[in-house]
């Protein structure tokens, strides 16, 4: 099936009006997780938020996704959206049953976890990480909604021009001493190689047993031909929105790189594991060239790489 992130992305093109506030595929990937729930099943995810969070830009599109695009894609590109937030809150549900009581949302963009969940709320204190204007932009559009923020949640702006993710973090009150779980998805593309390293040096500082989830895309050399063709179209259009795609990885290299970092434990986690898991082996559309790999912090997580990165 020939699909639909660039079409997509071409929903949200520079030349409407701007939004002042978190990122256009912030918005867009928020209104993918409204629309998924039009699916027929199986549901594996459901944000009966994210529409409203999206707000009047959010309404303009789901429209034009609706009008302008077959279902089939919408929902194909849905499913990859809705996979990479579940896969992030299993892996939270299973730390939390293990006691780990710290939550950390890198990017959190327009993510409803900490006003869904709070089944799992109520044992963890979540941060929301992200640049303080696109968290105030949030935190407005969360008090126009009449939503109470929950007591555990705390709000982390990061304006990485003037301190550190680590600065950011225990300014708010997070503890490198204490286990935590980390969700980093929908970024690493956008940012440079020592970014991504100096992002890694700081949660390797976390005590062992701490995981991290993040997502990565992947090089066209190693895509099939209809990956090839949906990420082609997307990548341009992208950077044309200010949100170029600069960092790519086959599976050994991310891993490679968080097992320099002193991380084990690495699973992968891609459309095919997704169909194995939850949808009971059918071969589901789901878009994308993109990937998850999970993997914790090792006792050995403090080594020379990681200091010299986080410097």
């Amino acid at each position: 099936m020939e699909i639909a992130i660039g079409e997509l992305a071409r929903i949200v093109s520079p030349v409407d009006k701007p939004l002042r506030g978190p990122s256009r595929t912030a918005v867009l990937t928020a209104v993918t997780r409204s629309l998924y729930r039009e699916e027929p099943g199986p549901m594996i995810f459901d944000d009966d938020l994210a529409f409203d969070l999206a707000g009047e830009e959010g309404l303009v599109i789901a429209g034009r996704l609706r009008t302008e695009l077959p279902r089939a894609h919408v929902l194909a590109f849905g499913r990859w959206v809705c996979i990479r937030s579940r896969f992030s809150e299993d892996l939270v549900e299973g730390a939390v049953s293990r006691g780990v009581d710290q939550y950390v949302i890198l990017g959190a963009g327009l993510d409803s976890f900490a006003y869904r969940r709070a089944d799992l709320m109520n044992h963890l204190r979540v941060f929301e990480v992200d640049h303080p204007a696109s968290q105030s932009w949030k935190r407005d559009r969360i008090r126009e909604m009449g939503i109470e923020i929950p007591e555990n949640l705390v709000f982390a702006p990061v304006d990485f021009e003037r301190q550190t993710l680590r600065e950011g973090l225990e300014s708010t009150g997070f503890s490198f001493a204490r286990a935590a779980v980390f969700s980093w998805i929908g970024v690493t593309m956008y940012l440079t190689l020592d970014a991504i390293h100096a992002t890694l040096a700081t949660i390797s500082k976390c005590l062992p047993g701490s995981q991290v989830v993040l997502s990565y895309n992947q090089p066209n050399r190693v895509l099939d031909d209809n990956a090839f063709r949906v990420t082609s179209t997307f990548q341009p259009i992208a950077a044309e929105m200010g949100e170029p795609f600069v960092s790519f990885f086959v599976q050994e290299e991310i891993e490679g790189l968080l097992r320099n970092f002193g991380f084990e434990d690495i699973v992968h986690f891609g459309p095919q594991e997704a169909r194995t898991a939850w949808f009971r082996g059918v071969e589901v559309a789901i878009a994308g060239a993109q990937r998850l790999i999970a993997a914790t912090v090792g006792s050995s997580a403090d080594n020379s790489l990681s200091r010299e990165s986080a410097r």
